[in-house]
């Protein structure tokens, strides 16, 4: 559970939803286990009362920086459209919260994988976005967060920020860490991302986190990142046209998201490898697809091999991590690697997405007790598993 009832009010829906688009899987059976995860439904009095003690309680606090129990306020830098349906939205601290905010920020983007929550004040509701990582030439602290969102239809929170203008206010609450990616890689060097439309957004915070050499320090220790992008259009398959055609080179016209991927893929190589799926093509993400990045990934320059995890183990037991939830593994940073003494880790496969787009290729996530675990590995991944035979049994599949 999350901050005391005044600082739920305003958010009686807190789904984990970090992407508003994907694109249609390969065919896989559907579980029958359903998540309530929409808004609870409010009279008009109800949601006036609500209001209003939230303001009343909102104005008596005296710190207004970024925190996880009470939601702030951020004013709207810019709105970008990318595509049709797709914008970048920029934001910044208040200047009498910067300083709070930037240290707050630098510690998000040194754990890694984060996500915050925005408010819908008029709907009494809020979702959980990732933001884009620093551009190049920043650190993170600038007290600015940039987020890709996707227009949906009868999407309340997309199209909420949709409408959103240079000057506006917007109401944040977090950060909420996610997975520590760096424990539970451990001496491994590979992670995929299978990742549907906005869903990037955590996978590029991985490119920024692990392929930054000031956080990793030799280039022989960076792992790969390999991206299996599915969209529905082809207008949304950002900086394709440019990898193709191996183009990129005056960014005077470029949105500053199709910059940044270009950027990092001059800067990384092949280290940093996105593969894009287009539903309006035909060409959708399937077992054969993650069967060979998973091969690609295991035949670069990782030279030795991992040793079995222990089942006891915080950071690389599969039976542990089904029990937990991403946030978990800021509850106990210091938790020792219980794995056999020499090369202990797991390479790790990310499902990024909409709850459907997670629930085709890893499984569903399980709600027990009021926290939403991460289940055991069905769908696609379920059935790679099975049929390898222990080939892919040193990599981990995280549900982000």
């Amino acid at each position: 559970m999350r901050g005391p009832l005044q600082g739920r009010a305003l958010s009686t829906s807190t789904s984990t939803q970090r992407s508003n688009n994907s694109a249609t899987p390969e065919p896989v059976p559907k579980s029958k286990t359903k998540r309530r995860r929409g808004p609870f439904v409010y009279s008009i009095g109800a949601v006036t009362g609500l209001t209003t003690a939230w303001y009343a309680f909102a104005s008596g606090s005296k710190d207004e920086s970024l925190n996880d129990t009470r939601f702030t306020a951020f004013d709207v830098v810019s709105n970008e459209p990318v595509s049709p349906t797709a914008f970048v939205l920029t934001i910044r601290s208040r200047d009498s919260a910067l300083a709070k905010n930037s240290a707050k920020l630098k510690a998000a983007w040194e754990h890694g994988l984060w996500s915050v929550e925005f408010k819908q004040p008029q709907l009494q509701i809020a979702r959980h976005y990732t933001p884009l990582p620093p551009l190049e030439g920043e650190d993170g602290t600038e007290g600015q967060l940039r987020f890709l969102v996707r227009k949906m239809q009868g999407g309340e929170m997309s199209n909420y920020l949709s409408r959103m203008h240079v000057g506006d206010q917007v109401w944040l609450r977090g950060p909420h860490h996610g997975f520590d990616i760096p424990k539970r890689l451990g001496d491994a060097r590979e992670i995929v991302f299978v990742a549907g439309g906005t869903g990037i957004a955590p996978a590029l915070q991985m490119v920024h986190k692990m392929l930054n050499a000031s956080v990793n320090g030799a280039e022989d220790f960076k792992p790969s990142i390999r991206i299996l992008w599915a969209n529905r259009r082809s207008v949304d398959c950002v900086a394709r046209d440019e990898f193709r055609s191996k183009r990129g080179e005056n960014h005077g016209t470029q949105s500053v998201f199709l910059r940044q991927i270009l950027d990092m893929k001059r800067r990384h190589g092949d280290q940093f490898i996105i593969d894009y799926f287009v539903d309006d093509e035909k060409k959708f993400i399937g077992i054969k697809d993650i069967e060979a990045a998973l091969r690609s990934a295991s035949a670069t320059k990782t030279t030795w091999t991992l040793q079995p995890p222990n089942k006891s183990c915080r950071w690389h037991s599969d039976k542990l991590l089904a029990a937990s939830m991403d946030e978990d593994d800021g509850h106990t940073p210091d938790a020792a690697c219980a794995c056999p003494q020499g090369r202990a880790g797991r390479n790790i496969v990310c499902v990024s997405g909409p709850d459907g787009f997670i629930e085709a290729f890893a499984g569903p996530k399980r709600w027990t007790g009021g926290r939403e675990l991460q289940g055991l590995v069905q769908g696609a991944l379920g059935t790679i598993k099975q049929q390898s035979r222990g080939a892919v049994d040193d990599w981990l599949v995280l549900k982000l």
